[in-house]
């Protein structure tokens, strides 16, 4: 896959050459019988990192690192255990901010570095407290949050030399929005357990077009491919959380999340690749509106320890993803169509269609951070994590990008009303193919990732 970028001299004519000779192997190629896999997706942006979006009014700022300090409304997010000590309701409701995402890298020369400039997901959660029922150690808490998000395209294209081009463009977005239901108790004064039921519902889309063209004085060649396809899955999840502190100074924090049960999913699948030769063409095409698909959550486990000192608090969260085994992304039982007209007749075949495989390797990801109370209204606050994607090597479609991200602000209390504001950058960088399967061989260059973040949130307190 080649993203948009801005390379030095050097490297840019490097990558065109590499471009253009991959792409004349891809026309080449493109126009024989024999393929090994008819259905091959143009690249896609799809980014399912498990751990870059964090909700909440001073969460957020400090990098997701809240598993052992988690209170009131975000608690239902990071830890139920948290919404045990909440005496009065609490609601937060509020925008997160907006994030400008830049990709760079080498490939493409001709292109925008910058894909988006869009709103951070909303969080919305409320924990009910004792003036609505009146139960002195057990709480009772919901909120919708949407830890995953990413809607991401690019439009770029190259010229390597006179009568050869490339272009690509795409479009791909990647959400789960999570509407949970937590119950929260104070066993005592220094342990706290929790329970959630969530029910994440996973959507991604992607439109994606891939052409090349190979002109000479005698001949012109090209390919076209382009792709649309979608899927959607509900599914149930169990959290038990626990919070523990068992020093004045020192809290600890878990958190299990079970793998996730199917409850529904929908799927569709729109593939077309045309490619022409002096001696002929190859046109593939697949249609299946109800395609079967599947995007299975694995189990997370999460440890957690925050020490206070005076003023300072500071936290570590350990987050580990298990994997998965390899199974079928999109399924169909229809079949894939394909007009071969290179022995100078055309000849129609239907074969069955190849399902696309899909494996999550198992991850460790991390947050640090903390904060400083200057006075009771006003309190400084940063943080770090560490992304890793879960993306393995022979996934189609996915892109790996391992992120590392950091955030700042300042916290407000004024009265009933809580208030933040921030900035934030991450980085992510990965080797980056633009045909990472089958007979062509690989062009190895790099994706890089940019996303500048600009976070605020409000709570109210009844």
């Amino acid at each position: 896959m080649r993203q948009p970028g801005a390379p030095s001299c050097c490297s840019a004519a490097r990558s065109r050459l590499a471009l253009g000779r991959s792409f004349l192997l891809l026309v080449l190629i493109g126009g024989g019988r024999a393929w090994p896999q008819d259905i091959r997706f143009p690249p896609s942006l799809l980014l399912p990192n498990y751990d870059r979006v964090y909700p909440g009014l001073v969460e957020a700022l400090e990098g997701g690192a809240y598993i052992a300090r988690a209170r009131n409304a975000p608690a239902v997010a990071y830890n139920p255990a948290g919404i045990s000590v909440t005496e009065r309701t609490v609601l937060n409701a509020s925008a997160q901010g907006y994030q400008l995402t830049a990709l760079g890298g080498t490939g493409f020369a001709q292109a925008s570095p910058v894909s988006s400039f869009e709103a951070i997901p909303s969080f919305l959660g409320i924990v009910i407290g004792r003036e609505v029922i009146d139960w002195e150690k057990v709480r009772l808490g919901f909120a919708v949050v949407t830890p995953v998000h990413w809607d991401q395209s690019a439009i770029a294209s190259t010229a390597p030399q006179p009568g050869q081009r490339a272009s690509y463009d795409v479009h791909s977005s990647f959400s789960t929005v999570v509407p949970t239901f937590s119950v929260g108790w104070a066993v005592s004064s220094t342990l706290r357990l929790g329970a959630s039921i969530e029910f994440p519902y996973t959507s991604l889309s992607d439109e994606g077009e891939l052409s090349g063209e190979l002109t000479t004085a005698t001949t012109s060649q090209g390919l076209l491919r382009t792709v649309a396809f979608g899927g959607s899955t509900l599914d149930v999840v169990g959290v038990a959380g626990a919070q523990w502190d068992p020093l004045r100074w020192l809290q600890l924090g878990l958190l299990f999340r079970s793998p996730g049960l199917k409850i529904l999913s929908t799927g569709t699948v729109q593939y077309e690749a045309l490619a022409t030769l002096a001696t002929g063409g190859r046109h593939v095409y697949f249609d299946d509106p109800n395609t079967q698909f599947e995007y299975r959550s694995p189990l997370e486990l999460s440890l957690a320890a925050a020490v206070t000192v005076g003023p300072v608090e500071l936290e570590l969260d350990v987050r580990w993803h298990d994997g998965t085994h390899t199974y079928s992304l999109f399924s169909s039982s229809q079949q894939t169509r394909i007009v071969d007209t290179t022995s100078g007749v055309p000849v129609i075949t239907n074969v069955p269609f190849q399902a696309i495989p899909y494996r999550a390797r198992q991850v460790w990801n991390g947050s640090f951070g903390g904060h400083v109370t200057l006075s009771p209204a006003v309190s400084l606050h940063a943080g770090a994590y560490y992304d890793q994607s879960p993306v393995d090597v022979l996934s189609q479609g996915f892109r790996r990008v391992d992120m590392i991200g950091f955030r700042t602000g300042v916290g407000l209390q004024l009265g009933k009303v809580s208030a933040s504001a921030g900035i934030g950058w991450e980085h992510g960088k990965a080797t980056d193919d633009l045909s990472p399967d089958g007979p062509i061989p690989s062009e190895h260059e790099e994706l890089s990732l940019n996303t500048f973040t600009v976070l605020f949130s409000v709570s109210f307190r009844f």
